[in-house]
């Protein structure tokens, strides 16, 4: 959230700004990319994500009653509600993020009594798997706290998206797209225990660039097979926390323990634990990697997790 020195975009879109009312503030939240650490979020493993310079934008009206209207430039769509009000089940899609936000903020104990017209302009494809809906939460999260007199840590608005995106949503994501969106910084990767919620900045080499390529395929978490295989995790921590002792999550699982309950898990379950349990590894080695700007070992993690990804967690 800003205040100060603007950015060439923001002369645009306050031209094309959505309200009656002058304009206060301007926002802006990064997409995210995940370097390796794939589906180890919500088994409390460790991830490698990075913010990318692609970002939803904003510029930001206070009201003088409770009304919270957002419009999106991209789709030409508003999503307007007073403060207080609860889910609506005819919401836009992109709107039940907005909407979980905002009631995620007020269940938090942070007290909500101004509205705001927020308009919004994205150079974030849609549904290519760049958290553009975290980046839409925070960018909300963070207008509501700005309007409304509120200091939130980014930790703290990080896990109020999240649980936006659970129960409002219907996915069932761990901490990592929020937090990178909330506290990533240009030119780093930043690692993530997911269990403890302590981050590591690492710097990216100078001569290493990040490229990404779209495939073409939409990516939706709500219909596909993400929340099945956050079940399929449940399962076989239900098996392996019977077997051995301590297991309280995959991320205490070692490759021995693994392989001794192969036959406990059946080959679906065993499969896609060795995923986890291996790219819990790939992280840690590649942070190492990043430091001493090995390249060839950068390489093999890499291309070692898209295997794993292809071959025992079918994504």
């Amino acid at each position: 959230m800003h205040s100060g020195i603007e950015p060439h975009w923001v002369a645009d879109l306050r031209m094309q700004h959505v309200s009656e009312r002058p304009e206060s503030h301007w926002v802006r939240a990064p997409g995210r990319v995940n370097l390796i650490g794939e589906h180890t979020d919500y088994t409390n493993g460790y991830v490698l994500p990075t913010a990318i310079s692609l970002e939803i934008r904003g510029v930001i009206s206070p009201r003088t009653d409770t009304m919270i209207s957002v419009m999106s430039l991209n789709i030409s769509e508003k999503e307007s509600f007073w403060i207080g009000e609860g889910a609506d089940e005819k919401s836009l899609g992109w709107g039940k993020y907005v909407r979980g936000v905002i009631i995620k903020l007020s269940e938090a104990g942070l007290s909500l009594h101004k509205g705001f017209d927020l308009t919004l302009s994205s150079t974030l494809p849609i549904a290519a798997g760049l958290s553009s809906s975290a980046a839409l939460e925070a960018a909300v999260g963070l207008s509501a706290a700005e309007i409304n007199g509120l200091r939130i840590d980014r930790e703290t608005l990080a896990s109020i998206c999240r649980r936006a995106e659970n129960d409002y949503v219907g996915v069932g994501c761990g901490i990592m797209d929020q937090l990178i969106v909330c506290k990533g910084r240009s030119s780093y990767a930043m690692m993530l225990d997911c269990r403890s919620v302590e981050v590591q900045f690492v710097s990216i080499p100078a001569d290493l660039a990040i490229v990404v390529c779209d495939t073409g395929s939409n990516r939706d978490l709500a219909t596909s097979n993400y929340n099945r295989r956050v079940r399929e995790c449940e399962q076989a921590l239900a098996v392996l926390g019977g077997v051995w002792k301590g297991v309280n999550s995959l991320r205490d699982v070692s490759i021995d323990m693994l392989n001794s309950s192969r036959m406990d898990l059946g080959a679906v379950l065993y499969r896609r634990c060795r995923h986890i349990v291996g790219e819990n590894a790939r992280v840690l080695a590649l942070v190492e990697a990043l430091n001493t700007n090995d390249k060839a070992k950068i390489c093999g993690l890499m291309a070692a997790s898209h295997k794993s990804l292809r071959d025992d967690y079918e994504v």
